[in-house]
C-alpha cells in the first residue's frame, strides 16, 4: 500500500497538469462565454472610471503644459527684450562715437586758421555763474596751451584761455559781459566792437557808424586789427537785428554767435598770441 504522504504530492501534480492542458484548449478553442461575459463587466466598470480620471488629469496637465510653456515664452521674450535694448545701447553709442569722431576731425582741420596750429581739447565742464561765463577743457599748459589763447569750433569763435593748470584750462565765453572781440563785417567792411550781454543772449555790437546797411544772417568775423587779441577772419556771429536809433550816434546791431555754446564738446586751442606791444 502506498504512503499517503507520497499519494498527495502526485495527485496535485495531476490536477496542476490538467488544469495547464485545460487552459491550453480554452487559449486554442477561444475564450469561453463566462470569461467574455468577465470581461465585459470589468470593461463596462473600469471605462467610466478611466473617462472620469481623464476629465480629471486632463485639464490639470493642460494647466501645468501651459504653464511651463509660458514661462518658457516669458523667458524668451524677456532676452530679446535684453538683446534689442542692447544692440540699442549699442547703437547709441556708435552715433555718438562717430559724432564724437566727426567733431574731432573738424577742429582738426578748422578753414578759417590758416597757418595757425590748434591743439585738440574736449570740454569736461560748463560753469556759468553770475560773475563768469566759461568752460573748462582737459588740457593745459603740458598740452602747450597759454592765456590769452583763442579757442574756436569749426564754426567759429568760443573763447578765449584766461586760466591755465598743467592739465586744464578756463575758456572765457563771447557771450560773457566781459567779453570783446573787434569784429568786421563782411559786405560793408564796417568794423565794431561785439561785447557779451551774458548767457543765451546776443551780442551787441558798438561803434558801428548809423545808417550802416547789414543784412540778417550777415556774418561778422574778427578784424584782427593792430592790437587786437584775436587773430583776423574768425567767424563770430549773425547779424539778428541792425537798426539806427533815433537821434542814435551809432546803429544798434544785435549778434548771435554762430557757435552753440551750450553745446560744446571738441574744440581747438590756436597756438596764437597778440603780438607784444
Amino acid at each position: 500500500m502506498a504512503n499517503p504522504l507520497f499519494r498527495r504530492p502526485r495527485i496535485t501534480l495531476v490536477v496542476l497538469v490538467l488544469i495547464s492542458l485545460s487552459l491550453l484548449s480554452v487559449s486554442y478553442r477561444g475564450t469561453p462565454p463566462a470569461i467574455v461575459t468577465g470581461k465585459g463587466y470589468v470593461r463596462d466598470v473600469v471605462t467610466p472610471l478611466r473617462q472620469a480620471l481623464t476629465a480629471i488629469v486632463a485639464p490639470v496637465y493642460d494647466v501645468a503644459a501651459g504653464a511651463f510653456e509660458y514661462g518658457t515664452l516669458k523667458r524668451q521674450n524677456a532676452k530679446l527684450q535684453n538683446e534689442v535694448t542692447a544692440l540699442r545701447n549699442q547703437r547709441i553709442v556708435d552715433r555718438g562715437a562717430i559724432g564724437a569722431l566727426a567733431a574731432l576731425t573738424a577742429v582738426l582741420h578748422i578753414s578759417f586758421a590758416g597757418n595757425v596750429k590748434g591743439i585738440p581739447a574736449q570740454v569736461i565742464s560748463y560753469t556759468p555763474t553770475n560773475v563768469q561765463l566759461s568752460v573748462e577743457l582737459d588740457k593745459g599748459s603740458l598740452a602747450g596751451i597759454q592765456v590769452g589763447n583763442p579757442v574756436v569750433s569749426a564754426y567759429g569763435l568760443i573763447g578765449r584761455v584766461i586760466q591755465v593748470s598743467p592739465h586744464t584750462a578756463s575758456v572765457l565765453l563771447v557771450d560773457d559781459p566781459n567779453f570783446a572781440v573787434g569784429v568786421r563785417f563782411g559786405t560793408s567792411g564796417q568794423i565794431g566792437l561785439a561785447v557779451g550781454q551774458g548767457a543765451t543772449s546776443d551780442l551787441t555790437v558798438q561803434l558801428v557808424d548809423p545808417g550802416t546797411v547789414l543784412k540778417k544772417g550777415e556774418v561778422a568775423f574778427s578784424s584782427g586789427l593792430s592790437g587786437e587779441i584775436f587773430p583776423p577772419d574768425i567767424p563770430v556771429g549773425r547779424v539778428v537785428d541792425a537798426y539806427t536809433p533815433p537821434g542814435g550816434l551809432e546803429e544798434h546791431v544785435d549778434l548771435r554767435p554762430v557757435v552753440n555754446l551750450t553745446a560744446l564738446n571738441y574744440v581747438a586751442v590756436m597756438r596764437w598770441l597778440p603780438p607784444s606791444p
